[in-house]
């Protein structure tokens, strides 16, 4: 995850960064990985990264606080990351607040997938400073960094959630799953060009109608 989204601290300055596929099988550690990470990147004063967005199914967004807070147990205040669950906010004039702060202090916000399609969207939501500020957290400058838990689910570039994702303007992008290969090879490739844009060939030069 170091190499594909920062490199170095001085490579940090100079690009945009890239993204990665993190594809070990389930009970490998992958969350405990993300974990990690993303308290050594935040932390890091040199690095200057302040924001990670976990997006991620809604029945896992509580798996996600409770591992930050496990692993996090016995840190001095300075030294944990502040964690920040978007669904217990329930107006959209609540959300913005949360977000607004998030961005403004640093931290984690885990979102499940369908909130972040709505906000980004702007659905059911009829204030313009709302949408602006959805927008600005979510997605331009949106956050440092972005991870895509279950990242299987954006296998369909057509599908209204990962078009809603593609839009972040952050570059350092992980995708977590279990499963890379369900079903076929255009699958793969939409993964792949989420975290990595251009990789691969386009799938009309495969032969394949995306």
């Amino acid at each position: 995850m170091w190499d594909c989204c920062c490199e170095s601290v001085i490579q940090r300055k100079k690009s945009p960064g890239s993204g990665c596929i993190l594809a070990h099988c389930m009970g490998l550690g992958k969350t405990l990985q993300v974990v990690t990470f993303l308290h050594t990147v935040l932390l890091c004063d040199k690095l200057n990264f302040t924001t990670a967005l976990v997006v991620c199914p809604l029945n896992t967004a509580l798996n996600w606080i409770n591992e930050f807070k496990k692993w996090q147990e016995g840190l001095e205040d300075d030294k944990k990351l502040k964690v920040s669950e978007l669904a217990t906010m329930k107006s959209p004039q609540d959300q913005s607040i949360l977000l607004q702060k998030w961005q403004d202090s640093g931290g984690v916000m885990v979102i499940g997938y369908e909130m972040y399609r709505n906000l980004v969207q702007g659905r059911n939501v009829k204030s313009k400073k709302l949408k602006t500020v959805f927008n600005k957290t979510l997605v331009d400058p949106g956050p440092d960094f972005v991870v895509c838990d279950e990242g299987h689910i954006l296998k369909n570039e057509a599908s209204a959630v990962s078009k809603a994702i593609n839009l972040i303007r952050s570059k350092r992008r992980i995708i977590l799953t279990g499963t890379p290969l369900q079903n076929n090879l255009t699958e793969y490739h939409c993964m792949v060009n989420f975290v990595k844009e251009n990789l691969l060939v386009l799938l009309r030069n495969l032969g394949i109608d995306s």
